[in-house]
């Protein structure tokens, strides 16, 4: 990583030169994101407490947080799409990715940057995804390779900018980065990258976008674009087998409506799926309890209270704002005057039950890739979930990654959103080596049991001392058996006891 990115980015000025290159930096700060964040301050630190100290031997006025400024200060936009460039020529080296099936995903992270801050223009007020809505944010775009489960690509965006746009205004460089020119240049859906993409990043312009761009897609459609798939009885589904131990059910529809306006043959799926209806079921009926709670409240406080018939209709509007308990929902008011003091209500249970039949457990999918099944494309779909757990694992406090962002120029955001995107993808290879020995373990229990991987010096009483590896349980053995921790503590000096 370090010789990638020294090849990539230029030294900084004479004057603020250090010992260690632009790409120890970011190397450096890569891994602490992952172990344990630190400000730049803090950084040194943390770093002497590490066997980091004794691989990459400076002092600690290299590790000062001007020094890491400064060199952060020379990575550009520029500089990062060469990055990832590299990176993903290299990857495809080393673990043999075609780049065939790509998984698009977004999300955003708020910070504490002032709001009068104008030095900041990443950093927006947006629809944030924790419910910070009273923070500016960030929002970061992320490509999986399906085959491999590893991080391809990324982009640190505007935080006010939606989903939606955000994906038009990427494309070209994402298809510079993920994709050879061979790939890109077939006619033939099969030969090219196929993007897979969650309905919050679909529109009609985006599709045809993708179909210039050179990419093929498999998008699951919102809700408001029709189809007659919806209208379809289960009756006329198929049942699918997902996986060992999932079955969906699926209705196919070979000319879409959506194939004129986009110029192809494509194909649309309607996927129904059991869990994923009870799990529909559930929320709704726990929204609808707790609107009844609200209504129960707001009735009882009407007869105390001089309100307005306008603004009791927009407190119950906002009550039951949720567009699915709204349609079967109904109510009536007692006006005395200008005043309410009566509010009855009701739910309408046949409509409630329709409601769930006709839409609940279905996502509507649809694709250019006329050559899959329809086992293949729900799958392919499926495997949102491996960019779902990336995002968890940025935003998770214990090892932490993303949080605390401790910068507030869009430079530096820029270079933080890549140092997390390398700390990703090294610790995306460590469980990938680890599940290859059939491995499986969370994030935060293999950093607990690597953290307590350590060695010990033992001086004698005639002087002589031995530095050793301190008593292991048995799974921190296995760990240091997949990941050559032993070999690395033998070229450090350590001797491997009890082996």
């Amino acid at each position: 990583m370090v010789e990638l990115i020294d090849g990539v980015v230029p030294s900084p000025p004479v004057g603020k030169r250090t010992p260690l290159s632009v790409g120890h930096y970011l190397v450096l700060a890569a891994i602490n994101r992952v172990i344990c964040p630190h400000s730049k301050r803090a950084f040194a630190q943390w770093y002497g407490t590490t066997v980091l100290s004794r691989l990459v031997d400076v002092s600690s006025t290299t590790l000062t947080s001007p020094r890491f400024w400064d060199h952060m200060e020379s990575v550009t936009c520029s500089h990062i799409q060469q990055i990832q460039q590299a990176l993903v020529a290299k990857l495809a080296d080393l673990f043999g990715m075609d780049r065939k099936v790509l998984i698009y995903d977004t999300t955003n992270y708020y910070t504490f940057i002032s709001t009068f801050n104008a030095r900041a223009s990443l950093a927006q007020r947006g629809k944030n995804k924790q419910r910070r809505t009273d923070l500016r944010q960030l929002s970061l775009a992320v490509v999986l390779d399906e085959e491999s489960g590893l991080p391809v690509y990324h982009r640190c965006y505007e935080g006010n900018l939606t989903d939606v746009m955000a994906l038009g205004s990427l494309l070209d460089d994402l298809l510079a980065v993920v994709t050879s020119k061979a790939s890109s240049s077939e006619a033939d859906p099969s030969c090219r990258s196929t993007l897979i993409m969650d309905k919050g990043n679909v529109s009609m312009e985006n599709l045809h976008a993708l179909r210039k761009a050179g990419f093929s897609f498999i998008a699951a459609i919102p809700a408001t674009w029709k189809s007659s798939l919806w209208s379809l009885s289960l009756s006329g589904y198929a049942p699918v087998e997902v996986g060992k131990a999932s079955r969906v059910k699926v209705a196919q529809q070979s000319q879409s409506e959506w194939d004129s306006a986009l110029g192809i043959e494509g194909k649309a799926l309607m996927v129904f799926s059991p869990s994923f209806y009870r799990k529909q079921v559930r929320t709704l009926d726990l929204l609808q309890h707790k609107a009844h709670i609200q209504l129960q409240q707001l009735a009882a406080s009407l007869p105390n209270h001089r309100r307005g018939e306008p603004a009791v209709r927009k407190e119950i509007a906002q009550v039951v704002r949720h567009d699915l308990l709204s349609q079967f929902f109904s109510y009536t008011l007692t006006v005395d005057g200008k005043r309410v003091v009566g509010l009855q209500w009701q739910w309408d249970p046949p409509k409630k039950v329709a409601l769930k039949h006709q839409r609940f457990g279905r996502t509507l999918l649809y694709t250019d890739r006329q050559d899959l099944s329809a086992q293949r494309i729900v799958e392919l779909y499926r495997q949102q979930a491996q960019i779902e757990a990336l995002f968890r694992i940025s935003k998770s406090r214990r090892p932490g990654l993303w949080w605390p962002a401790y910068h507030w120029t869009d430079t530096k955001l820029r270079v933080h959103a890549l140092t997390c995107f390398v700390g990703l993808l090294l610790l995306q290879i460590v469980l990938k080596r680890l599940y290859e020995h059939h491995i499986a373990i969370g994030v935060e229990p293999l950093m607990e049991q690597l953290r307590g991987i350590q060695e010990a010096l033992i001086i004698y009483a005639d002087g002589a001392s031995q530095r050793v590896l301190t008593e292991l349980t048995p799974q921190q053995k296995e760990l240091c058996d997949v990941l050559n921790i032993y070999d690395l503590a033998t070229q450090r000096g350590n001797t491997v006891l009890n082996r």
